[in-house]
């Protein structure tokens, strides 16, 4: 929601496509491109969206039952903040993000609302900003470039399609680790720089990946799902992610008509070892980023590749050698387009990673994307989108359902929908 204040029509057309990425934790004035005013301001904002969704995917049927191709959804978000500026120009403030969950089981309190992301800020023009807070701070997130995927309609596979692939699941080519908010949400504290003849940097550090509150109770001796663990015994928490630091560096400028923006860095981390007698550790991930955009009278491309020694979803790989330890190599391209009041747009991606280790093969993720979205009025939007989908990893069964080894999972979506924001 980074412009939800442009109240115009053609605004309003980019504004859909960028509300499908996590909203940046910026002040309302800068979102708006105002002069933030001495004293404290609030704010309210928020998303609805409603639409209807075609799917084809596989592991929707089995011989005890069988789902239906089409289902219609609700999706909702506020922001609630405040906005500070002292006299002596200091700037800060804290943004809140409340959300329906996304998707589950039945009557599992998908109607109610929770707290995803609690962000604060303080810095001034000239000596840069510190963020603080759960999501919305990490520097690669912040700071990543090419992601057209994203900012495309609803987000194409990285928007509200994740409450459309329910069923049976099998997988999905939706995972983009440097956008994901189920990636990014740790509580962190970042550094960003102002922007110096174009350039500006940020770095940002994550003690472990609890959020909010932070988790640890009721784990026993092994101090199973505590957030602070640095060794333990218990398969879900070994192996998660301590001590997270990004580092990126970003240029954007205009040559004329021409505006571009480039930008790269890098993400480390180190891991809760396992405890358990003879069994072997976790690498420490390392991956960079890269990626580029050029824009033209309302026309956008653009692209990213990243690669380094993590998993799918920069999760951490065990050490357990023979060749079971591939790291990830993956990559977009995309454009957008926009005239007047309608957005229009599409891109690729693919992912390359180790998969399940103790299958000898890699997994294969691919996905495309096909979206339009028309500004109605300011705050009202239609947006339509087709999305294909397709992760395969010979040797390994995505669908139980099906008798022998699945080793694909396919998935088409056709969304039609409508999003009111204020």
């Amino acid at each position: 929601m980074r412009k939800i204040l442009l109240a115009t029509a053609a605004g309003f057309a980019a504004l859909v496509a960028d509300g499908a990425t996590p909203a940046r934790a910026q002040s309302a004035a800068e979102v708006s491109g105002q002069t933030p005013q001495p004293g404290l301001t609030g704010y309210v904002q928020g998303r609805f969206r409603f639409y209807g969704a075609l799917v084809d995917q596989d592991g929707d049927s089995s011989t005890n039952g069988k789902l239906s191709n089409f289902d219609m959804f609700t999706y909702g978000r506020i922001w609630v903040g405040a906005d500070g500026v002292a006299a002596n120009g200091l700037r800060y403030g804290a943004r809140l993000e409340i959300r329906m969950p996304s998707d589950g089981a039945e009557g599992d309190g998908r109607g109610t609302l929770f707290f995803r992301r609690a962000v604060g800020y303080i810095g001034t023009p000239t000596l840069g900003q510190l963020r603080f807070g759960s999501g919305t701070v990490s520097a690669v997130e912040q700071m990543h470039v090419g992601h057209i995927m994203g900012t495309i309609a609803s987000g194409l596979l990285d928007g509200d399609q994740n409450v459309v692939f329910t069923g049976q699941g099998g997988a999905v080519a939706n995972n983009f680790w440097f956008s994901s908010s189920s990636v990014n949400n740790f509580t962190a504290i970042g550094y960003y720089t102002p922007q110096f003849f174009g350039f500006d940097a940020g770095i940002s550090y994550g003690a472990n990946e609890g959020s909010l509150n932070g988790i640890c109770g009721g784990g026993g001796a092994s101090f199973a799902g505590c957030d602070r663990a640095t060794d333990s015994t218990d398969p879900g928490t070994h192996g998660k992610l301590r001590n997270i630091i990004d580092v990126m560096l970003r240029y954007r400028g205009t040559f004329g008509p021409v505006g571009i923006a480039v930008s790269g860095g890098i993400r480390t981390a180190g891991t809760v070892d396992d405890a358990t007698p003879g069994a072997a550790d976790f690498k420490n991930p390392l991956v960079g980023i890269g990626g580029i955009q050029v824009s033209f009278a309302g026309l956008t491309v653009g692209g990213n590749i990243y690669g380094g020694s993590a998993n799918r979803g920069f999760t951490a790989l065990r050490k357990v050698g023979g060749g079971a330890e591939n790291g990830m190599l993956g990559w977009q391209l995309g454009a957008r387009y926009t005239i007047g009041a309608i957005t229009v747009g599409a891109a690729y991606h693919e992912l390359r990673s180790e998969g399940l280790q103790t299958n000898p093969n890699n997994q294969r993720d691919r996905g495309f994307g096909l979206g339009a979205s028309y500004a109605l009025a300011p705050g009202l939007a239609l947006f339509a989108e087709y999305l294909w989908s397709k992760v395969s990893e010979s040797g390994r069964d995505f669908n139980a359902f099906e008798a022998g080894t699945q080793d694909d999972f396919k998935a088409q979506v056709g969304l039609l929908g409508v999003s009111i924001v204020w």
